[in-house]
Order: C-alpha cells, then structure tokens, then sequence
C-alpha cells in the first residue's frame, strides 16, 4: 500500500469521490424539480446516501414540501446529520403523524442528545415498533440516565419489546439495571420470558444473585432451570457449592438442563462430567446428542477428541454440526483434520459450518478448500469459501471464482464479483463482466465496486452515463439506486482497498474546500385556537396543565369529541389509563365513527393486556376503517393477530397477521408471532419459511435472532 495516502483525513478522500459522482448527483438534484412523484422520492433516496452536506438544506426542504411522506426523512437519515433534528422532534409533536415509526428510527441513525428527552417519552407510545426504535436509538445515543429509562421497557405489554429491552440492558452491563431484572422476574409470568431475565442476570455474575438463581432451579420450567445453572455456575463460590446446589439436575431428562449441568460440575467433578457426556452420546435422542457436543465446545474433558470424533460421524447434521464447533475448540491440528472432511458432508449447513470453523482456524491449508469449491454449488456455502479466500488472499481461488462467473450462476453471482474486486483480480473482473447482463442492480454494484477496489476511476463516469440514458422511470429509480448505493460506499473509508484510497488520495489533493455550514430550519408557531392550545401544552411535555386545560374546556362543552380524543391521550401520558379507557368510551359513545378514538382505545387495551376487549374492539374497527390508510390497517390486524395468538386462538392469529404482513412486510413482531401461530398449528413448513427471513434480517448478534436460529434448528430437525 502506498503511504502517502495515510497522511490525508478520511473525509478527504470521501468529499474526493462525491466530486467525481457530483455530475449524477446533479442529474438527481434535478429530478426534485421536474420529474414524477416517485422519481422525486426516490432522488432524495439516493441523494441522502451519498451523503453530501450540501444537500442537507435542500433535503431539509423537501421535507417541508412533502411532511406526509415517508422518503424524506429516510433521506435525512442517511445524512446523519444533527441540523434536522430540531425539525423531526417538531413533526413528532404533530398528534397522530403518519411515519412517527420512521422518525425515530432516523433520530437513532443520527444518535443527536437533542433527541433524547423525546426518545424516552416515546418509549411508552402505543406503537410497539416506535417504542422499539426508541429503545435502540437511547443505546446509541448512551448517556448516563438510558439505563433506568429503558428498565421501564421491562414491564411492556409486548414480548418483543420485552426481549429487545432485555437484550440492550444485557449489552450494557451496567449494575442498575439488576434491580429492576429482579423485580420484573419477581413479577413475570411467561416462563420464557423469566427464562432470558435469568440469562440476562447471569451476566452480572453477582454473588447477591444467587438467591434468584436458586429460585429458578426450583422452576417447573425446563428452560429457566437450565439457565439459572449456567448462572449459577459463573458466580465466584466453590466448585463444591456449586454441585451441592445443582446435582438434581445431573442425568435429567431436558437435554439442554443436563448438559448445562454437566459443564458446571466439570471443575468439582470431571468424571461424573464425562460420564454425563458419554451417556448422552449413546442416547436414541437428537437433542439430547447434540447438547453432547456442546458439552465439548464448553469444557476440555478426557478423552475429549474421541468424542467428538464419534459426534461428526452422527447420522444428523444437527449434531455434526454443533460437533465442529467443539473440534475448533482442540488445538489447531486437530481440529483441521476434523474439519477439512466435512467438507464432503451431504448436508450444506454442516459444510458451511466447516468452512466458517476453519476460518478461525491461523494456519489453515487453503489447498482442500480450493478444490472443494470447484464442485460446490450450494450458494451459502460458497459465500463462505469465497470469504475464506479474501481473508487469507488465496489467489489461487481466482481463476476458480472466474469459471463460477462463466457458468452464470442463478444465485451468488453478486459475491463472486465483489471476491475478485478484494482480491485485486483486476483483468478477471473485466472478462467476467462479458459474462451478465446489466438488469440486476445489485450484480451490478457489486461489479462496479469490485473495479472501485482496483482503482478505476472510470466507474464514476459510467454510472453517470447509464443514470443520464433511462428514460423509463422503472430504469431511472434503478439507476439512481445504483449510484446511491455507490456513494453509500463511499462514505466508509475503512473498506477501501489501498489502491482505491491511493487513487482517492490524488482526487482529494484537487479538491481541499471547507465543508459548508448551514443555518438553523425555521421554526413554525403553533396555533392558538382552543383545542389547539390543548394541543400546544400536550405537546410541550406540559402533560399536567393540558389535563388541567381540558377538564376546564370540557366543563363548557362535555360533548366535544377533538377534546375527549386529546384529553385521552394526555392521560396516557400520565399515566392514568382507567380513566383515559372511560373518556374514550365516552367519546365513542357520542360519536361512534371517530376512528381515531377507536384505534387509540385499542391500543390502550394493548397495553392493559385486555385482549378480550382488544378483539372486541377493533373487529369492530375493521368494518369501517379506510384501505387507503395502510398503516393504520396494518396496525389493527398485526394488533388483533398478538390479541388472538394470546388467546390461543391460532387461526385466527394467522389469518389477521397475514393481512398486516401484505401491508407492512418489515413488521418483524408480526413476521415472529405469525411464525409461533403456524409452530403450534403443526404447519412448520410456513413456521420455516418465516423465520428464515427474520434470520436474513435481524443483526448478527442479536438475543432475538438466536431465538430463531434455534427455532430453525428445532423446525428442520423435525421435517
């Protein structure tokens, strides 16, 4: 790599590809003015993921020009820019504003302290997925209060809002939190639910936790048991004390309770341990195998390699599989001569696991894995290989990774592109794009970035031109993606190759301009008619005079539908539901065609956990509500699905968070219930197909997504 590159800040060599992408920036710019809506919204898209500050203004004020679309602020997001945000807090204040969901997930894109008293108000908002930004938005944001603020989080109607709390308070690690982990155990009544409070407390390794611990050994829950072991065993008392507390665990029924009881009287007691395992080995039960090979990955038992070579030769994958992690936990000669056969595994998941095992593995002989990739036509255990070969700069594999390309390969071909781009395979790059057609945008981001990485520059000059040529707005939205995901590229210097940041480097010396500063978005006055000063107070955060506003006006006119609904949803905000429950039953009363009302009565049913009334409700609310209004559609039928999955009403269930799935896909509470609802109808063939997207879509190391993976274990070892 060249040095001279070093010597220059990153946001050099940024503003230097933005110049030379600036000519289809401009095609975009241009688009805001004279093109059709669609073709506008997507512009601004785009033109926010490149990511220039020049266009903060103007995307500022396209926001203005279009408050009641989604796009804009998604645009504003990709800036990360803190100017905004005064604005976005504004329109949350606008009672019942349509994308309240995307504005607070963009306020955690750009993590502003200006946010974070509204962040937390709204973790108690009636929408479960504005709750859920909320909460992720306050962890990036930090701060010392953010801890006791999403504690509150514990006592959610919703699970999922539940987990995710759960998995952020395990992430911070921060001591006040235990209090409240107690308390919501002490309370909790969903033997899941207890399950993860146990493992989140666990964390802590807190000797004072121990009489928590102890009540879950006595759980009648298999999986609060096994957690409260694992817990156990982390603390800082004997090993001894240690075996006294579990030892009516060892040899128990639950696999996954005997093996976490095997590792923790592994340091007392290493023969009975190995016992355990050998016996759970010659078990007739699948699970029961496999939580033996995880035994193994745990703790360095005698006769350790013995074992796990009789677990990779088991008939299921699933044991094979968990069975290579505990070969990767013997020495490095071991474990590859464990491994590398697996490659030739029937099952692609077990092959994968190979691949993903030998990476961790230093000095791995890259030989086996090339000649296993030239017959492998499985796409995910190809994308493995494939990262092998740029993490150890397998050159070798080049002219193999060409050939896949030449076959043109229904799926994968995207990664085959950006593997040869990494690994400066610059010539191979140019023949394969003789090789696909340009209809497949992501193909052709991953071809254009792959030159990127080899330097050549001309790739700015291309999309440009193909962005100028689409005349068809389907074509035009595409290419305008495809330069936006290019500048979004761009925008992370710590992925460039070194030539392209050399190559960068001689743009950047051409171009050493100041970054432009922009004034603050122009605040509007707020009206000041009667129900609308209700509104002002409401909206302020001055929850206790608006209360005192509309009691007053109510007294003049106690048939005023606008001020029941906004009285209600200021005794939400105090917390005082009972009485919110009565005013909009009152407000219904008068007017029963007040959506608004009806909609805002259900979500309170949520909260309360009536699902009863819940369904009463709002299979009222069905027959009157407008198609046109998605989210509010979406909103009722991925309601009434929680409301019947609670009631074990599971056809139900599934029929209404199938419509609120059409409506809004990202729904992932939805996607996750209606998964639960087909496991316990018996359809597990849907149940799969399901969480297999969530998978695809949740972060990597997500507390949720293990809940997936392992319902997916579960599912394919059943079918």
């Amino acid at each position: 790599m060249i040095q001279q590159h070093e010597e220059i800040e990153p946001f050099r060599l940024i503003k230097a590809g933005r110049r030379l992408l600036k000519p289809a920036s401009e095609i975009m710019f241009s688009f805001l003015q004279n093109a059709s809506e669609e073709t506008k919204f997507q512009a601004a898209i785009n033109i926010g993921k490149i990511g220039d500050p020049v266009s903060q203004e103007i995307l500022s004020e396209f926001l203005d020009l279009f408050p009641d679309r989604p796009e804009p602020i998604t645009a504003i997001g990709f800036l990360k820019d803190s100017s905004p945000v005064p604005k976005l807090i504004k329109l949350l204040s606008t009672q019942d504003y349509q994308f309240k969901e995307e504005i607070v997930r963009v306020l955690g894109e750009i993590a502003d302290p200006q946010a974070e008293a509204t962040l937390k108000e709204l973790l108690h908002d009636v929408e479960r997925m504005v709750r859920y930004y909320a909460a992720w938005a306050l962890y990036r944001l930090g701060g010392r209060d953010v801890v006791q603020s999403l504690c509150s989080l514990l006592s959610d109607p919703d699970e999922w809002i539940v987990v995710n709390a759960l998995e952020i308070l395990s992430r911070l690690k921060d001591p006040e939190a235990i209090p409240s982990l107690v308390g919501q155990y002490k309370i909790a009544r969903d033997p899941r639910l207890k399950a993860i409070i146990i493992s989140s407390l666990g964390a802590f390794a807190d000797g004072h936790l121990l009489p928590i611990f102890e009540e879950g050994l006595k759980s009648f829950d298999f999986r609060i048991q096994a957690n409260a072991v694992e817990a156990i065993s982390n603390l800082k008392i004997s090993p001894l004390e240690v075996k006294r507390k579990i030892k009516k665990f060892i040899s128990h029924s639950n696999n996954r309770l005997r093996a976490n009881t095997a590792i923790a009287i592994f340091r007392s007691d290493p023969a009975k341990a190995l016992q355990e395992v050998e016996e759970m080995i010659l078990s007739n039960d699948l699970p029961t195998r496999r939580s033996a090979a995880y035994v193994l990955s745990k703790v360095n038992l005698e006769k350790r390699s013995e074992l796990i070579g009789r677990l990779l030769a088991d008939s299921a994958f699933g044991v094979r599989k968990m069975a290579l992690k505990a070969a990767l936990s013997l020495s490095s000669e071991v474990g590859t001569g464990r491994i590398i056969p697996l490659l030739k595994d029937k099952n692609q998941w077990v092959r994968k696991e190979a691949v993903d095992c030998s990476r961790k593995i230093d000095d791995i002989d890259p030989i086996p894995f090339i000649d296993a990739f030239k017959s492998e036509n499985s796409p995910p255990v190809l994308e493995s290989m494939l990262d092998l070969f740029v993490e150890r700069r397998v050159k070798a594999s080049v002219p193999l990774i060409l050939a896949k390309i030449k076959g043109k390969p229904e799926e994968g071909l995207a990664k085959l592109l950006y593997s040869l781009g990494k690994l400066n395979a610059k010539d191979e790059l140019l023949e394969a794009g003789k090789f696909f057609a340009a209809d497949d945008l992501n193909v052709m981001k991953e071809y254009y970035i792959a030159l990127l990485f080899n330097g050549e520059m001309g790739v700015f000059q291309t999309v440009t031109d193909f962005l100028a040529g689409r005349k068809r707005e389907d074509d035009r939205i595409a290419a305008m993606n495809l330069v936006g995901d290019i500048g979004l590229f761009l925008r992370n210097t710590e992925n460039f190759s070194g030539i392209l940041s050399q190559a960068l480097f001689l743009e950047a010396k051409k171009d050493m301009a100041d970054i432009v500063e922009f004034a603050e978005p122009e605040v509007v006055s707020p009206s000041t008619m009667s129900v609308e000063k209700g509104i002002e107070l409401f909206s302020a955060g001055k929850f206790k005079e608006a209360e005192k506003y509309f009691i007053s006006l109510l007294k003049n006119n106690p048939l005023d539908s606008e001020a029941l609904f906004h009285f209600s949803n200021t005794l939400i905000k105090l917390g005082k539901y009972p009485e919110a429950v009565q005013n909009l039953d009152n407000l219904i009363h008068i007017m029963p065609s007040h959506f608004s009302g009806r909609l805002l009565i259900g979500q309170l049913y949520f909260q309360l956990r009536n699902w009863d009334k819940l369904v009463e409700e709002y299979e009222k609310l069905k027959l009157q509500i407008p198609e046109t209004e998605k989210k509010s559609v979406s909103q009722v039928y991925g309601a009434l699905g929680l409301a019947y999955f609670n009631q074990k009403r599971y056809q139900k269930a599934v029929e209404n968070l199938k419509k609120a799935l059409e409506i809004n896909p990202s729904d992932m509470s939805s996607s996750y219930h209606l998964a639960l609802a087909f496991i316990s109808l018996k359809q597990n063939d849907s149940a799969l197909k399901i969480l297999k997207k969530l998978k695809s879509s949740l972060p990597p190391d997500s507390r949720i997504l293990k809940n997936v993976e392992d319902l997916l274990i579960k599912l394919e070892e059943e079918s």
